[in-house]
């Protein structure tokens, strides 16, 4: 399928967009029989498009609508796959129909300089030689497989291509799942240790993250299982094949991302629960020491009121007496409250 021995007969990619030939149109490549890539100008497509060898990827910025009027008036494509690229609603779906593999799949959105968490969509055809994808913000998964194209690998089927996207969306969620996991482990040691601290109770955030892989994740699940079990499947045997790989790859980082899912609400669970026990024991300490001092607060305020006939009012030790009137009291609670178990 993958061949890195090859190298492309282009100059180097840069993700932009072909040129005013085809507006909208991010890069074009044709695939000869051997599976190596030439890159395509927007004027070279449609001549690009009528060769009968090889076969032919177009990468669209569906966000332009010149993009969106050429594959709505010129895509060689069912008008299945041409709704299915144009319309608004992007939620994840895989369709067989009329010999086209079509659907909506989660990649992460990219930044400029850097990779983000955040989910986007990848719009997708594949029909016969052709294989058109759209997006309405750059993605991961679809740099990467420019990237390889740079590096010179080759695809000898549109097929073959994207399985190649797929397989790196889920590399990419393996590596997300694995930071997860280095993040979760750190707050299960101290939860372990009795070491919780206020940090330590944040584990919504990585829960959050756990929760949206796995939406994405087991919706794509669905969907490639049920196109496998399809008995009614209009798909040649090569994209069929394919499919079976990816729903087989899509179960397994499926469970790894439940399992992280549900590690992270146990751990969340435990956290809280050891916090609210330490909190629970700085109350206490705090309601000990308030019973401690409640008799000395109250023979103060006794003294302190500025009425005759208080007692040793007249007296010189009368400061003493009153002293141990208060250590009295606090002692008498004191055994009071190691009496009724409060203090051990």
């Amino acid at each position: 399928m993958l061949d890195p021995k090859r190298s492309l007969h282009d100059a180097p990619v840069v993700a932009r967009e072909a040129d005013d030939g085809l507006p909208g149109l991010v890069w074009a490549y044709r695939f000869d029989g051997e599976g190596i890539a030439r890159r395509l100008s927007g004027d070279a497509v449609a001549e690009a498009l009528v060769e009968t060898r090889g076969w032919v990827w177009l990468h669209f910025n569906l966000a332009d609508s010149r993009a969106r009027t050429w594959v709505e008036e010129t895509a060689p494509l069912p008008d299945s796959a041409k709704e299915l690229l144009l319309e608004a609603d992007d939620h994840l779906c895989l369709i067989a129909e009329d010999d086209t593999l079509m659907g909506v799949f989660a990649d992460f959105r990219r930044e400029f300089d850097h990779d983000t968490r955040d989910i986007a969509r990848l719009k997708f055809a594949l029909h016969r030689g052709l294989l058109v994808t759209g997006r309405r913000q750059a993605l991961q998964s679809v740099d990467e497989v420019r990237r390889a194209l740079r590096a010179g690998l080759t695809f000898e089927s549109g097929e073959a291509l994207l399985e190649h996207l797929f397989d790196t969306f889920a590399a990419q969620v393996g590596t997300m799942t694995r930071e997860l996991v280095g993040e979760l482990e750190a707050i299960e040691d101290r939860v372990v240790d009795d070491a919780v601290d206020p940090e330590d109770i944040r584990v919504g955030p990585l829960r959050r993250t756990a929760l949206r892989l796995a939406r994405q994740v087991g919706a794509l699940r669905l969907h490639f299982a049920a196109l496998v079990d399809n008995p009614e499947r209009e798909l040649p045997d090569d994209v069929f094949a394919m499919t079976e790989r990816v729903a087989l790859r899509l179960a397994s980082i499926g469970r790894d991302v439940e399992t992280i899912q549900e590690r992270a609400r146990i751990i969340q669970e435990e956290a809280a629960a050891k916090s609210a026990a330490h909190m629970n024991r700085q109350l206490q300490t705090l309601s000990v020491l308030t019973a401690l001092f409640m008799p000395a607060t109250l023979v103060t305020g006794l003294f302190g009121m500025n009425t005759h006939g208080l007692p040793f009012d007249a007296s010189d030790t009368g400061f003493w007496w009153a002293a141990i009137v208060a250590a009295a009291g606090s002692g008498a609670v004191y055994l009071v409250l190691k009496r009724i178990g409060i203090v051990k």
